[in-house]
């Protein structure tokens, strides 16, 4: 026996295991890669209705801006203020170029422009113009220029004096916990040193819990030329305009000590805030729509168990009706609030109801009963008011039927900690039983008129 083919074979085993190059672990995604994917889950998300994105049109543009962004490592610097504050002119000085139109006159700026500046890091730096916040009839632009400011990342507020209460307002409204805002007194050229000392200390003082004081900064986007006199010997003068050179010096520095700190992590912070903002909407939407498409649902089965009451002569028919619709009416509701049930389920869960509100407030069966019972016994009275009521009666049965279940299905199929009974109680107290009963009566009897 050769004892040095199994050790041979060991060692080739060991070998080839030992000369596999190593698998290198998978980076964790980064706070980028995850606001990423919970953008695109959000813009791709199924199970939102088509009206509601229509109905939120412009939020989804912006959370396609977000990934677009996002993806291509974006900073947004963008302008905002009153109308001539210098705005444009202030982002042509950043960017060392005349890219945003400038005027002496209200209004210039009329759309949100844009362009690339240069590169901080690893982050493509955009700005961004907007046009003014106070310009007669510029509800629009100003609506624009508040919704650019949502996904800012560093907001330069441009004054051009002391902040007024309106300003004040203004940046209360695009504050957010995580967007920088640079409030920036331009036109500082106009300004005595004194002056300017002065501004800043207001400007400090009334947005403070606001802005950071180290973000109160002045700068010269576009100063006017100085006029100078001299005099000679015998007095003659002579007058000379001086240029004054641009100066934006604080504001560049500012920025670059928010990228140095915060860059890193301030757009993915801002995008998920946004996001987690425009679920909200959704949500708020998607529960609106829900809550009007449910309420179309019991009605419509509420006015089809009462007419069909009204018009059936025979007792035990009239029975078949409630319970064939009552049922059918939870299946309805159930594909509304995204929680379909099948034939047994729905069956199951209208006995249910019906038991709690028999509890509360007498059998279900027992209303259909009486109804039944008054058709019989209603000789010599009136065929159509007797049907009228008897309709209400059973109009009503099936709407506490739809509203309970509904509430049912708002909790994702469940009775939550009260249980059906409390659920139920609460439901009935909460209606208004007489004006139902009146509007069923008149809904029945001009349906009976038409026919």
């Amino acid at each position: 026996m050769d004892l040095r083919k199994p050790w041979q074979k060991i060692w080739r085993k060991w070998r080839s295991k030992s000369t596999k190059p190593e698998i290198e672990p998978k980076a964790k995604p980064s706070a980028t890669d995850k606001t990423l994917d919970s953008l695109k889950e959000l813009l791709k998300d199924e199970h939102i209705p088509a009206t509601v994105r229509v109905q939120l049109k412009d939020e989804y543009q912006q959370v396609q801006q977000l990934i677009d962004k996002l993806e291509n490592q974006q900073v947004h610097i963008i302008a905002f203020g009153k109308v001539s504050s210098g705005k444009s002119s202030l982002l042509n000085a950043l960017i060392g170029k005349q890219q945003f139109s400038t005027s002496p006159l209200h209004g210039e700026t009329k759309t949100q422009q844009s362009t690339e500046w240069n590169k901080y890091q690893d982050h493509n730096m955009v700005v961004i113009d907007t046009p003014g916040t106070d310009e007669v009839a510029g509800e629009a632009r100003q609506q624009m220029a508040h919704k650019a400011a949502e996904i800012a990342d560093i907001i330069l507020f441009v004054v051009d004096g002391d902040l007024t209460q309106s300003q004040l307002q203004q940046l209360k409204q695009i504050a957010q916990p995580n967007t920088q805002i640079i409030l920036v007194l331009n036109k500082s050229d106009l300004y005595t040193d004194d002056e300017i000392s002065d501004l800043l200390e207001s400007l400090t003082n009334k947005t403070k819990g606001i802005i950071q004081a180290n973000n109160v900064v002045i700068s010269s986007a576009a100063p006017i030329p100085q006029l100078l006199i001299k005099e000679d010997a015998s007095g003659k003068q002579t007058r000379e305009k001086i240029t004054v050179k641009v100066d934006v010096t604080q504001v560049k520095q500012r920025i670059w000590d928010i990228l140095e700190q915060d860059g890193k992590t301030l757009t993915a912070l801002n995008a998920s805030i946004f996001a987690g903002e425009i679920s909200d909407k959704i949500a708020k939407k998607v529960t609106k729509l829900r809550a009007s498409a449910a309420d179309k649902v019991v009605t419509t089965y509420s006015i089809a168990k009462g007419i069909g009451v009204a018009f059936n002569p025979i007792p035990v028919a009239d029975l078949l009706i409630a319970a064939g619709l009552d049922v059918a009416m939870i299946r309805k509701l159930s594909q509304v609030y995204g929680l379909p049930i099948v034939g047994k389920e729905a069956s199951k869960l209208t006995i249910t109801i019906m038991a709690q509100i028999a509890a509360l407030m007498g059998a279900v069966w027992g209303i259909n009963l009486l109804s039944s019972a008054l058709k019989t016994v209603s000789a010599g009275l009136s065929t159509t008011l007797t049907a009228g009521a008897q309709g209400a009666l059973a109009y009503y049965a099936t709407y506490l039927v739809g509203k309970i279940a509904e509430e049912y299905f708002i909790r994702g199929k469940s009775w939550g900690e009260k249980g059906p009974k409390q659920v139920a109680k609460d439901i009935v107290n909460g209606l208004d039983k007489n004006s139902i009963l009146i509007e069923a009566r008149e809904q029945i009897l001009e349906r009976i008129k038409s026919k």
